[in-house]
C-alpha cells in the first residue's frame, strides 16, 4: 500500500491565506499596526482582508519614502482615506512622513480635518520638511480628540473647540497665537518651538486651568505668561540652551537685570513705572516637582523673582547655574519661598557636577 504524503503546512497556509484561522477582530487589530502601504499589499494578496482594512480603527501612514514624490504621496493618502468605510470609527491616526523635504500644506491640513471628522481620538502628525508646513488659520473642531501630537508644522493654535483634549505635544513647530487655551488639557509639552505673534513683539499667554503636567523646553521667541494652574503637579522649564541667539535677555543693559528690550512693553506701564509681572513662576506655584534650567544671561527667571510666589506644595526643586550668580540671590529667594521643600538638586556645568541637598 503506497504511503500518503503528509503536508506539514497548516490548512490556512495551503489555502494561501495565513490569516484564515484567525477571527476577524484579531486580524483587524493586527492590520491597524501595519504601515498603510504594507496593509495595502496584504489586502492585494488576501481579498478577505479588504473589508476589514477599510474599517480598521487604527491608520498608520509611515514608511512612505518609496513613493518618491509629493504628488504620489498625496494620491496615495487621498485614495486611502476615500476607500475607508465612512461609518467606521477611527481611534488612532498617525502620519510620519520622513524622507520628504517639502509637502503640500493644504493636503496636510485636509488630512487633519478628515481625521477630526472621523472622530479620531489620537492624532499624530510628524513632518520633517526643510521648512515647517503651514496650516490654514482656523480652529480645530473635534468632539472626540483626546491626544494630539504635532511636529514640524506652522499654525494658528486654537484647540478651544476640542472639549475633551487631554494631552497636547508640540515639537519643532511655529505657533502663532496670542493665547493657548484649553479647559480640558491636563498634559502639555512644548519643545523646540517658535512662539510668535505677528511681528514677534507680543507675548503668548498659556491658560490651561486643568493642567497637571507641563514641559516647556527651549522655545524661540518671547517668554510666555503662564496663567493660574491650580492642579499643576510637575513642571519642567528649560530656557535658552539650544537657541542661544534667541535668549530672552537684554543685550543692551548694564548687567543689572533691568529689561530694556522688547519685553519692556510688558514690564513697564504707560507712565514709565515698573509693573512687576510673574511670567512663569506665578503659574507654577502649586507644583510638587519643579525643574528650572536656563542659560546664565536669561532674564526670565530673574525678573520673576522680584515678585516670587510662595511654593506651598513644592517638595523637589531642580536648578542649574543661573541661580548661583549675584551672591546666590536666586537660590536664597527660592529657599525662602519653599516652606515644605524636601530635596534641592543643583546641576552645575563648570565643572560638570551635580549637588543634591536633602
Amino acid at each position: 500500500m503506497p504511503h500518503r504524503r503528509v503536508s506539514n503546512k497548516a490548512p490556512a497556509e495551503r489555502d494561501g491565506d495565513p490569516f484564515r484561522a484567525l477571527p476577524d477582530a484579531v486580524v483587524q487589530h493586527v492590520l491597524g499596526f501595519l504601515p498603510a502601504r504594507d496593509a495595502v499589499r496584504a489586502c492585494a494578496v488576501a481579498r478577505r482582508l479588504r473589508p476589514l482594512w477599510r474599517s480598521t480603527p487604527r491608520l498608520r501612514v509611515a514608511g512612505v519614502e518609496a513613493l518618491g514624490s509629493v504628488w504620489s504621496l498625496n494620491r496615495f493618502v487621498r485614495r486611502l482615506l476615500l476607500l475607508r468605510e465612512p461609518s467606521a470609527a477611527l481611534d488612532e491616526c498617525e502620519f510620519d512622513l520622513r524622507g520628504f523635504s517639502e509637502l503640500d500644506g493644504a493636503c496636510v491640513d485636509l488630512w487633519i480635518r478628515h481625521g477630526s471628522m472621523c472622530r479620531v481620538r489620537v492624532l499624530q502628525i510628524r513632518l520633517y520638511t526643510d521648512e515647517r508646513v503651514q496650516l490654514a488659520d482656523w480652529p480645530l473642531f473635534s468632539s472626540a480628540l483626546v491626544r494630539l501630537e504635532l511636529h514640524g508644522l506652522a499654525f494658528f493654535l486654537d484647540f478651544s473647540s476640542c472639549p475633551i483634549l487631554e494631552c497636547l505635544k508640540i515639537t519643532n513647530c511655529q505657533v502663532d497665537a496670542s493665547k493657548i487655551f484649553s479647559r480640558s488639557l491636563n498634559r502639555l509639552e512644548i519643545t523646540g518651538c517658535e512662539l510668535c505673534i505677528g511681528d514677534g513683539d507680543t507675548t503668548t499667554y498659556i491658560s490651561v486651568p486643568s493642567l497637571v503636567s507641563l514641559q516647556l523646553d527651549d522655545y524661540v521667541g518671547l517668554t510666555p505668561i503662564l496663567e493660574s494652574m491650580p492642579l499643576l503637579e510637575t513642571a519642567s522649564v528649560k530656557l535658552g540652551h539650544n537657541n542661544e541667539e534667541y535668549r530672552d535677555f537684554c543685550d543692551g543693559g548694564d548687567g543689572s537685570g533691568e529689561c530694556i528690550c522688547s519685553m519692556a512693553a510688558t514690564y513697564y506701564n504707560a507712565n514709565g513705572s515698573r509693573n512687576d509681572v510673574c511670567f512663569l513662576l506665578g503659574g507654577l506655584s502649586n507644583v510638587t516637582y519643579l525643574e528650572l534650567k536656563a542659560s546664565s544671561e536669561m532674564l526670565a527667571f530673574k525678573r520673576d523673582l522680584r515678585c516670587c510666589p510662595t511654593f506651598n506644595k513644592l517638595k523637589i526643586l531642580l536648578l542649574n547655574d543661573w541661580c548661583l550668580v549675584a551672591d546666590l540671590h536666586a537660590l536664597v529667594c527660592f529657599l525662602q519661598c519653599t516652606p515644605v521643600l524636601e530635596k534641592l538638586i543643583l546641576h552645575l556645568c563648570k565643572p560638570i557636577r551635580i549637588i543634591k541637598i536633602v
